[in-house]
């Protein structure tokens, strides 16, 4: 085991773990519809919140952590460029805690400035998502392109991350990546603690 994985290696662990425990939480509240359950989520703050700022921070750790894996076995730049940016889009999309923040605690607002900052939340939100598909798509195609030496690890890694980004593209299918993101992530775990040997991407 490569020591200097170790730490990523478990993360992604904790973080396969944590994952389908929020979503699957915050997405089958009472058997509400989503639009009640976001609604219900963005104006109160608990716990939930604190693991889902968590989970993000977990997440970012994680993509500078490959992305620095990459780069010390990779001549071109770009897979770590677009890796950089997932941890950006991933921030903005936990950044919308923000808006709990203030319509919890804030001042009293009138119920259609409340609305308004509901649909602002949604909106940050679902692009960041939207974004981040787009990003990982790509990844995966650096990854899985005949000229990229990755180990098979990796590769497989990076096939489900773009079965991942496709279900997130429909939107309704997205619901499935409380199941398979864990699975990608625990690739990703092995990956690190193997300390990412024989990864070569031209």
């Amino acid at each position: 085991m490569n020591r200097e994985y170790a730490l990523p290696g478990y993360i992604a662990v904790a973080l396969a773990l944590l994952f389908p425990v929020y979503w699957i939480s915050r997405l089958g509240v009472g058997g509400a519809s989503f639009e009640e359950a976001f609604h219900a989520d963005v104006t109160r703050l608990d716990a939930w919140d604190l693991l889902f700022v968590l989970i993000g921070v977990m997440e970012i750790y994680l993509y500078f952590s490959l992305r620095k894996l990459l780069q010390e076995r990779l001549q071109g730049t770009l897979p770590a460029a677009v890796l950089l940016l997932m941890a950006i889009v991933v921030g903005v999309f936990h950044a919308t805690v923000v808006f709990d923040l203030v319509l919890a605690i804030g001042p009293e607002l009138t119920p259609g400035m409340e609305d308004r900052l509901v649909v602002a939340a949604a909106v940050v939100a679902i692009s960041g998502l939207f974004v981040y598909a787009v990003l990982g798509f790509a990844l995966s195609i650096m990854l899985l392109l005949p000229g990229a030496e990755s180990p098979p690890l990796l590769k497989l890694f990076a096939a489900l991350l773009m079965a991942c980004c496709v279900l997130q593209f429909t939107i309704v299918f997205g619901i499935l990546n409380v199941a398979l993101f864990p699975v990608v992530l625990l690739l990703l775990a092995i990956y690190f603690l193997r300390g990412g040997h024989q990864v070569e991407v031209v």
